[in-house]
């Protein structure tokens, strides 16, 4: 039986709204280095073939990684990766990328073989969750606790092989499946006391407060209508619940109403239906709160549904 934590992890994983974007799947051959950072994006680096060093420039150290593995950035962390005699990092002005020939098959049988690119979260639930994991995630090829990210990577190892017949959008969505196959095994095997939502899920005065929310979002959530349910002043659980979570109480209100609004919208409900269903009384404070948090209004957002 799951216990609260699974329970609401497989919850928020299921709207998790993660776009991957695969920007470069290259060879590298003798001295090089690379960096894709500086786009205010998190990042994914695979090793399809040989090894090669991930250097953390605001660490100021460099983590081996080993053909079959990965690392997730879920923030634009300052990076280059270099080949294996690099023990320190060159700076961003002087990478030197040294792209193996396609045409030689001696030189790519032990080139080093990357597969880089962004992630891009699309809605503000999304960013409570990733912003509550550590700053990168390494997935480690000989990690037995980990078989079924092992063997969607090797399905991308083998496509991404195929170099100039490689289908792009195909490793992308392997690579975010492999991604939240990785987000539960941090969740199931980390340290939960590092990691905040953990912490919320299995609270045993903010857990019951969480799946009211769900089942009811229409209701008026308010921090005094919160606290009630929790049995504590309106000042204290505002306090309390940022200190557990990491992110206020009304966020996670706002942030899920929205993302729900948009699922219904993307059905086909009304503006007025959608807002009364996510408990706004009236379109106008529906349509501030939508666009407070997507950067757009519900008809723009209907819009684009239809283009």
């Amino acid at each position: 039986m799951l216990n609260n934590s699974q329970k609401m992890l497989s919850w928020l994983i299921d709207r998790l709204e993660i776009e991957t974007s695969l920007q470069h799947l290259s060879r590298y051959h003798q001295q090089w280095s690379t960096s894709i950072q500086g786009q205010g994006q998190a990042s994914f680096h695979l090793v399809i073939q040989q090894d090669c060093h991930f250097h953390l420039i605001e660490e100021n150290d460099f983590i081996h990684l080993y053909q079959g593995d990965a690392i997730f950035l879920l923030k634009d962390i300052p990076f280059i990766i270099t080949d294996t005699t690099q023990r320190v990092a060159p700076s961003l002005n002087h990478l030197q990328r040294n792209l193996a020939n396609s045409n030689d098959a001696g030189v790519l049988s032990c080139s080093t073989h990357l597969a880089c690119g962004y992630f891009t979260f699309r809605s503000r639930l999304s960013e409570l969750f990733i912003a509550a994991l550590p700053p990168y995630l390494i997935l480690r090829q000989n990690d037995q606790a980990l078989t079924e990210c092992i063997s969607i990577f090797e399905l991308i190892r083998h496509e991404a092989k195929l170099d100039k017949e490689a289908s792009i959008s195909l490793i992308e969505r392997l690579t975010s499946i492999l991604f939240y196959y990785l987000i539960r095994h941090t969740f199931n095997h980390g340290n939960h006391k590092n990691i905040p939502l953990w912490t919320l899920f299995n609270d045993p005065k903010l857990y019951p407060l969480i799946l009211d929310i769900v089942a009811n979002p229409e209701q008026d959530w308010t921090l005094q209508s919160m606290a009630a349910v929790c049995g504590i002043s309106r000042a204290n659980f505002a306090r309390y619940f940022t200190s557990i979570a990491g992110f206020s109480a009304t966020q996670f209100v706002l942030y899920y109403r929205v993302q729900l609004a948009q699922q219904f919208l993307a059905e086909g409900l009304t503006i007025a239906d959608c807002a009364e269903k996510v408990g706004y009384q009236s379109v106008a404070a529906f349509t501030r709160a939508f666009q407070r948090v997507t950067q757009k209004n519900p008809s723009q957002f209907m819009k684009l549904q239809l283009s």
